[in-house]
């Protein structure tokens, strides 16, 4: 085996998703917990692993601990830190992974808590209210179709109950948020408050010892809210235009070029929002796209004058056959704008050679490296040039009310948090209302 490079760093979900695959495995140490490292295999998967030293056996030994993004970096760090407790104790660690497996779930103490606390409530009304939410929100229990539909979408995210109490962590909990805020955020504020004298209550009954997850809620959710204001100025996003249309007469990285300058034209999510639009959902007389799926359901994104004339040229490359853009109507790939050139080519994955099976793009981080050097802007990931688009629109005085139709948002209070990230806006803002004064 080659051997690993080593580096050290404070681990974040924005540095992590940066790690690129190389021609070898390699990992990072994380500053914060000796011996957490994150490997990250040639396939680009990436995996928890805890080097330790084992008194007993007088030697060091290597763990996986888990698969990111299915364990958390704060669950990572809290599990790596259990395992090398047991060393220190000379506790096996393969036991004591049994006795914790052994731990009350969620739902397992939401079930007591409901019998003991609820049920005796003298308030019924109250009573009827609390047991309401938790059945809707926590159990899934609701014949209401529209909640149905979103625990079926946001299922990762609201299904807590099947978690294990020191499993849930403070990401788990501002995910669940953001979630039961697609239906209503008073409601969604109200079951983090549940969810926090839940949590006191499992640590009054022992259940669970460690820092409440649903505490501090307002300042962790602050801080995704910092999130947003990762964007692009104007003259790097014009740069970020001119290098991505350049570099799509590279007929390899065309398409995936192309992609990248239509996500920021049209302020969508590269992956979900644009990387997989099909012909049929472009409207350029009306200057609308109209998604079929969402999180937000269906729905139609009006777009700007720009990014008709871009779709425009995509759609005349494709009208004279470019080898790139455009395939017959018997290949797969045809009702897609933006075709993966290798699908159906054998690529490596987690489990060895495979022939590829996406229809459209998806992975364009080595061409979005590529732009971003021939811009020579910044290093941010892919979702920044959504909120470079929100930005830019809102210091080009357009309204919040058109911005939010045109990034799909479903509460006008999230599309101010672009208004607040720039103070341009607020400046042009304050000159308004010193002229109002002054009239």
């Amino acid at each position: 085996m080659s051997k690993e490079i080593q580096e050290r760093k404070k681990y974040t979900n924005a540095m992590i998703k940066k790690l690129a695959p190389k021609n070898q495995k390699y990992y990072v140490l994380d500053s914060e917990v000796i011996g957490l490292r994150i490997y990250v295999q040639i396939s680009g998967d990436k995996s928890f692993y805890l080097q330790r030293y084992v008194k007993q056996f007088k030697y060091s030994k290597k763990t996986k601990i888990g698969d990111y993004p299915e364990l958390s970096i704060a669950a990572a760090r809290k599990l790596a830190a259990e395992i090398k407790a047991d060393n220190v104790k000379g506790i096996d660690p393969i036991i004591a992974a049994a006795e914790r497996a052994k731990e009350k779930t969620f739902g397992e103490v939401l079930d007591e808590y409901v019998e003991k606390r609820l049920v005796n409530k003298k308030d019924k009304s109250k009573l009827k209210n609390e047991k309401g939410n938790i059945d809707c929100w926590l159990l899934a229990k609701t014949h209401d179709p529209q909640i149905l539909k979103l625990w079926k979408s946001n299922r990762d995210d609201l299904n807590l109950k099947q978690k294990r109490l020191t499993a849930i962590s403070q990401e788990d909990i501002i995910d669940f948020h953001k979630a039961v805020s697609n239906k209503s955020e008073y409601t969604a504020n109200r079951m983090i408050a549940f969810i926090r004298k839940f949590f006191n209550y499992a640590k009054g009954r022992s259940y669970f010892s460690g820092e409440n997850p649903a505490a501090n809620f307002k300042d962790n959710f602050n801080d995704e809210i910092q999130d947003h204001t990762d964007y692009y100025s104007t003259d790097a996003m014009n740069k970020i235009i001119a290098a991505g249309l350049k570099l799509a007469k590279n007929g390899e990285k065309r398409v995936a070029a192309l992609g990248v300058v239509a996500a920021l034209l049209c302020g969508g999510r590269p992956p979900s929002e644009v990387f997989n639009l099909t012909t049929d959902m472009i409207d350029l007389k009306n200057k609308v796209i109209h998604y079929k799926k969402t999180k937000t359901k269906q729905w139609s994104r009006p777009i700007t004058p720009r990014m008709v004339q871009h779709l425009q040229y995509i759609w005349d490359l494709r009208s004279n056959g470019d080898e790139y853009m455009y395939y017959s109507k018997d290949d797969l790939r045809h009702k897609y704008l933006f075709p993966n050139i290798r699908y159906g080519q054998m690529r490596r994955g987690k489990k060895g050679l495979r022939p590829c099976k996406l229809l459209h793009i998806k992975e364009v981080r080595k061409v979005w490296k590529e732009i971003k050097a021939m811009a020579g802007v910044e290093d941010r990931d892919l979702k920044s040039l959504r909120h470079t688009f929100a930005v830019f629109c809102v210091t080009q005085n357009i309204g919040l009310r058109v911005i939010q139709k045109y990034l799909g948002h479903k509460k006008i209070e999230t599309t101010m948090i672009y208004a607040a990230a720039t103070d341009s806006y607020i400046n042009s803002e304050s000159e308004k209302t010193t002229a109002g004064y002054a009239a």
